[in-house]
């Protein structure tokens, strides 16, 4: 292994800027918001996590390895879309973070601007599962193809993109399957179980495609995977794994939780019914 490589810290603006600035606005959210205890410590942590995750997932030396390892890439994109990105949405981050923007650039330009008709039926839309779903599934398949996944590699504002649609493809979906207190879901709990079970299918049919393709896809790693002893394609093989089985067990927990949420959900309405019943 190149050891250059522990010194390639990345200096993405957008992630050396906009994380620590999460992190700060989080924080002074918090702060206004706690007389209402509306986060506890746990949903604190958590964000606190996913911003670590994402600190890794974009500035560490894994993302300049990414670039000289296909294995390297797809636990980035792993690490970025099921774990940074759900431990964020379990911190319900969107209360904190517009109670902590300075208040006159909150009411002069956030609030209006999230209030304005366009803005709120956008995000209303995009949120809505039928959208969600395809379209996360979408940024997966689409930047996997040959064809897209070289553009990013060379080029590295396609690169950002690239990751930019990762993380918003994942909050849209992971806001469907993770409520995002005090907020809620728009779905159901039982309804949450066969929107995560669809996803399975997808992200399992790729990771294995990956894995037992007879040929590597992507040329560029046939020049930077013999220096680590693989070739490119037991490069590939390794990272179809990563989200095969990876990936896959995390769609596989969210579905066992879903699952979980909903029995325990009916089991509540069902005591309910029959106290009211009692009591009459």
């Amino acid at each position: 292994m190149n050891d250059s490589l522990w010194l390639a810290w990345s200096a993405d603006p957008t992630a050396l800027i906009g994380i620590p600035l999460a992190a700060i606005l989080y924080a002074r959210g918090l702060r206004s918001l706690e007389r209402w205890r509306i986060h506890d410590k746990r949903r604190a942590a958590s964000f606190y996590i996913g911003l670590i995750a994402l600190f890794i997932a974009l500035v560490s030396p894994l993302d300049a390895l990414s670039d000289e390892l296909f294995l390297a890439h797809m636990g980035q994109h792993m690490l970025l879309m099921f774990f940074a990105v759900p431990a964020i949405q379990i911190g319900a981050p969107v209360i904190p973070l517009m109670r902590g923007i300075p208040r006159p650039l909150r009411r002069r330009v956030a609030i209006p601007v999230f209030k304005s008709p366009l803005v709120r039926g956008a995000l209303r839309n995009l949120f809505r599962p039928l959208i969600a779903w395809p379209l996360f599934i979408g940024i997966i398949i689409g930047w996997h193809f040959p064809v897209t996944y070289e553009a990013a590699l060379k080029n590295e504002v396609i690169h950002l993109i690239e990751h930019l649609t990762f993380a918003i493809g994942a909050y849209l979906w992971w806001w469907n399957v993770i409520d995002p207190a005090p907020l809620r879901a728009s779905l159901s709990y039982l309804a949450r179980v066969p929107f995560v079970f669809i996803t399975i299918v997808p992200t399992f049919v790729l990771g294995a495609f990956l894995t037992f393709a007879p040929n590597p896809f992507y040329p560029h790693y046939e020049a930077t995977a013999p220096a680590y002893g693989l070739t490119a394609l037991e490069d590939q093989e390794i990272g179809g794994v990563i989200m095969w089985i990876p990936g896959s067990f995390v769609v596989a927990a969210a579905l066992l939780l879903s699952l979980y949420y909903a029995v325990r959900y009916e089991q509540q309405q069902q005591l309910a019914h029959e106290q009211a019943t009692d009591a009459q």
